[in-house]
């Protein structure tokens, strides 16, 4: 697909992931794009997102085409497993026009 940039010069995959970087990077929330986490078992994903926040890492997902079933089938593999392997340090947000504000509250519920 086409590479977007933020505004920290950062090459992400879609305009929503600029949203919320460009967002975390507005507010000197640090962060690392898809930054590989492996899980006691060997496997990993790549978090859109890693925030470390008070000696915390948490994770965020960007959650995009859910009306494709394959798409689908592997957020809910990828969401279990973040559930068996890092219970609680999850954040989600989901495709919408009102991403901004949806992001922004995801940013002030957690990051302050």
């Amino acid at each position: 697909g086409r590479i977007h940039q933020t505004l920290a010069g950062l090459a992400v995959r879609s305009k929503s992931e600029v949203i919320i970087a460009n967002m975390l990077h507005e507010r000197e929330i640090p962060f690392r794009y898809e930054q590989p986490l492996f899980a006691s078992d060997g496997t990993f994903y790549l978090p859109d997102f890693t925030v470390t926040w008070r000696g915390q890492d948490l994770f965020w997902e960007h959650v995009g085409m859910l009306h494709r079933d394959d798409y689908r089938a592997h957020w809910r593999k990828k969401r279990a497993w973040y559930e068996r392997h890092f219970p609680g340090r999850l954040i989600v947000t989901e495709e919408s026009s009102e991403l901004s504000p949806q992001a922004d509250e995801v940013i002030r519920t957690h990051f302050v």
